[in-house]
């Protein structure tokens, strides 16, 4: 099952809130040029703050959605029926 193409935050390499971070991992691009370009879009632009607080706001967290797409825990085995061995003469072997 793939991931659906959606923006997300990460809880790892986050240094504020954890934007940057993921979209960094989502695009593949080097996480201190995102910061960066983050950085000087909030610096000459007003709207990159109220951006970046949005996305802070309104993003999941990547492993947030992992859990909910892959579960977490251990596998689960079937419940099996017993096998009833009826023999009289079982000697552990099978013919």
């Amino acid at each position: 099952m793939k991931m659906k193409s959606a923006l997300y935050k990460q809880r790892k390499n986050k240094l504020v809130c954890g934007v940057c971070a993921g979209i960094a991992d989502k695009f593949g691009w080097d996480l201190p040029l995102t910061r960066v370009l983050a950085a000087l879009l909030m610096y000459f632009y007003g709207f990159g703050i109220v951006l970046y607080i949005l996305l802070a706001i309104f993003l999941p967290y990547k492993e947030d959605l992992d859990r909910d797409n892959y579960g977490t825990g251990p596998r689960r085995r079937k419940d099996a029926e017993v096998v009833d061995d009826d023999d009289k003469d079982n000697d552990g072997w099978f013919w």
